[in-house]
């Protein structure tokens, strides 16, 4: 056998030298065949196979004799028949010194097998006898190239289709990468044909979240961490070329190679306008709950206020209603019969000398006696009518002093708020006899906004009076329980009435839950966001049905030096 030649023929006579100079002639050389680690197959100007070795046996499952029995068509792929079949051609005709391709072929099995085939053409001397095939199984490289591809693929597309605008660029700056949001958020103009990509090819403008400061180059989030800067959750406004105005949050990050070197950087812009949109909205929407609780919480402490008049009111009624009828059976009308008697008398000291006469005296001593009474009577009636008119008078005073505007923050004792909602309520106690308990600790002033503390105050102890005026026997009461923490102030209205259920403890203070016929689930409801709008917080407890519950409010204590200094 020969060694190859330009023409693509091994030259016999210098394999067969070698061969005898080795002193081991045939042996050798198939020994050498047989146990090469790769496969070696011989082939016929016609395909069909002269000899394999046993690797290449191995590589598709064939013994040598099945495969000298068939022909490289015969086991090659369909996808791959036709150009194997232009590469052999051009290899017999001498037009390629060898053929290198890879190829599929098929395994006993049905199964592919990948290889790298490099064919050349063996002569005896003269013209080509035969090729010989040496075979590389390529197929784990075949399937990571495939697999690596295939995830190439699936991360192009994920990147490509992202809701989130993605840029990537090299330790320079230059944007090198780029998804389809972030084209249309940062304006990034197609290149067309072999025209040069721009380096910074960001054409929108981008300005700090006052939607007025522009943010330079240097300052946005891939110079930040190519500088070794933090950039995370950074809130920017965009003006994209259309004049649309977006506002984003960016992360940037370094990309960094195998041994830490700094290899780029990659910035995720997300797309947050909607969301801010959606924040302002809601604010807007809690703003007019809070006003619609306030305006509630004013319609409790007005109600109460009336309740509360209504009763003195009747007080009124019945002291007028008394004198009046007093007045109309006042003895007086005797007084006025003994002046006409004695003015009717022609000689006075004859009649009072008289048996009639003597009985005079007695007669207007009983009389003054009863004027008497009857006056302590109407003054006693007109002085509890003029302490009512006095407490219609407070009432209203008090009503005055907290219908104001509100958010107005006041420093006081929180003893003295307690006590007007008690006496807001006073009428109703005492039309449904419950008794209040007044458990007031020494606590220190607080800064606080009186209105919305009154409106939780009245909101809280009417309950209780509702819940114990519900309670059939048993001792009514209520306990007002005023206590100081060394962070907050602690106010517990403490009631004997009828409970709260278990599954309704998270209930209570949800807006339109009542347990009364008449109520209308408003007025806890807003009490609790009042509390949380004074950084405080209201919640009940109850050891059950008929057991009583507790409503404790709970108010953060900020000194006033504290206050101003915010």
């Amino acid at each position: 056998m020969k060694a190859a030649t330009a023409t693509g023929v091994a030259d016999e006579s210098a394999i067969a030298a070698l061969l005898e100079a080795s002193g081991t002639g045939e042996s050798l050389f198939r020994n050498t065949l047989e146990h090469a680690p790769i496969g070696i197959a011989f082939a016929n100007r016609d395909g069909c196979y002269r000899h394999a070795n046993h690797a290449f046996c191995a590589m598709l499952g064939y013994s040598v004799a099945e495969l000298t029995s068939r022909a490289i068509a015969n086991i090659t792929a369909a996808e791959d028949l036709p150009a194997t079949r232009e590469g052999l051609e051009r290899l017999w005709r001498g037009e390629i010194a060898h053929l290198d391709i890879e190829k599929r072929y098929l395994r006993r099995d049905g199964s592919a097998l990948w290889v790298r085939v490099t064919t050349s053409l063996v002569s005896g001397g003269g013209a080509p006898e035969c090729t010989v095939e040496f075979l590389r199984d390529i197929s784990t490289r075949k399937r990571i190239a495939a697999e690596l591809l295939q995830n190439q693929t699936l991360l192009a597309t994920v990147i490509a289709e992202l809701p989130l605008a993605l840029l990537a660029c090299d330790i320079d700056g230059r944007v090198t990468h780029y998804n389809r949001a972030a084209v249309e958020l940062f304006g990034i103009p197609a290149v067309s044909g072999d025209a040069t990509r721009p380096a910074y090819p960001i054409t929108s403008q981008v300005f700090r979240p006052d939607g007025a400061t522009p943010v330079p180059r240097e300052q946005r989030p891939l110079a930040c961490v190519l500088r070794g800067e933090e950039a995370t959750d950074l809130e920017f406004v965009i003006v994209t070329p259309q004049a649309a105005v977006r506002t984003v949050l960016a992360s940037a990050r370094r990309l960094l190679g195998p041994r830490g070197e700094a290899l780029g950087a990659v910035v995720v812009v997300q797309d947050i306008t909607e969301r801010r949109l959606a924040e302002e909205e809601l604010e807007e929407v809690h703003k007019q709950l809070l006003v619609a609780s306030r305006q509630a919480g004013m319609a409790e402490v007005a109600t109460n206020v009336l309740h509360n008049v209504g009763n003195v009111l009747n007080s009124v009624n019945v002291s007028a209603s008394l004198v009046a009828e007093r007045i109309r059976k006042s003895k007086s009308a005797g007084l006025e019969r003994v002046a006409s008697l004695l003015s009717a008398q022609a000689d006075l000291t004859a009649f009072l000398a008289s048996a009639r006469g003597r009985h005079l005296p007695t007669y207007l001593q009983e009389l003054a006696d009863e004027l008497r009474a009857e006056r302590d009577a109407c003054v006693a009636e007109l002085a509890a009518l003029r302490a009512n008119v006095e407490h219609i008078k407070e009432i209203v005073a008090m009503q005055q002093g907290y219908a104001k505007r509100g958010g107005v923050t006041d420093t006081l004792d929180i003893r003295v708020l307690a006590e007007d909602s008690l006496r807001m309520n006073e009428g109703a106690f005492s039309r449904h006899g419950v008794t209040v308990v007044r458990d007031f600790a020494e606590v220190p002033l607080i800064q606080v906004d009186k209105h919305k503390v009154l409106q939780i105050l009245v909101n809280v102890i009417r309950n209780a009076k509702y819940a114990c005026a519900e309670m059939p026997g048993g001792e009514k009461r209520v306990t007002v329980r005023i206590r100081a923490t060394p962070a907050a102030i602690v106010v517990a209205v403490i009631d004997t009435g009828v409970g709260i259920p278990p599954q309704n403890l998270e209930r209570v203070f949800n807006h339109g839950f009542t347990t009364r016929a008449d109520g209308h689930g408003f007025g806890l409801h807003s009490s609790a966001l009042a509390a949380r709008e004074l950084g405080g917080s209201l919640y009940a407890s109850s050891p059950g049905t008929g057991q009583g519950a507790t409503f404790t409010l709970t108010l953060p204590l900020v000194h006033a030096e504290s206050r101003h200094g915010q």
